[in-house]
């Protein structure tokens, strides 16, 4: 890990077009480019408008934002607490191994923790490694027990 001055910060209106740029990033990293379907315009309200339905942090070196986790808080019924749902954490490649996805990690544990939210919860593509075995360093339990389902509209 190398020494640089990863600043977590939330995302404002203004970042939009990065933002969207990473998530463009992360559809392609995980192969699913062709499905993307939001746009600008649509992470704008949904992201920034009247009612946002999740927020986004950007990670940044020298003003330069290199990396992006999206969140929204969630609730438990068994544990009786909100948690926070990762939606996406995508670092860019150059700067990879560098403590900057575990930047992102501990910024969200820490909101987890001001929120007094239970847990923080998220998937991994079976065929990413490397991310998972990043995700079993930070401490998560990867639970093969439990299927992702999905209905599509």
């Amino acid at each position: 890990m190398s020494n640089i001055n990863i600043q977590i910060r939330l995302a404002t209106v203004e970042d939009l077009e990065q933002i969207f740029s990473f998530i463009r990033q992360k559809a392609a990293f995980d192969g699913y480019l062709d499905e993307l379907q939001a746009t600008p315009q649509q992470l704008e309200k949904t992201l920034f408008g009247r009612s946002p339905l999740a927020r986004v942090l950007l990670a940044e070196v020298d003003n330069c934002a290199i990396a992006f986790a999206l969140f929204f808080y969630t609730y438990s019924s068994f544990l009786g607490k909100p948690s926070i749902w990762l939606d996406d954490l995508f670092v860019q490649p150059h700067m990879r191994g560098q403590g900057v996805g575990t930047a992102l990690l501990n910024y969200l544990s820490t909101l987890a923790s001001e929120n007094d939210c239970g847990r923080i919860e998220w998937t991994v593509n079976a065929n990413n490694n490397r991310g998972i075995e990043f995700y079993q360093k930070q401490g998560a339990q990867i639970l093969d027990r439990i299927r992702l389902c999905r209905l599509s509209y």
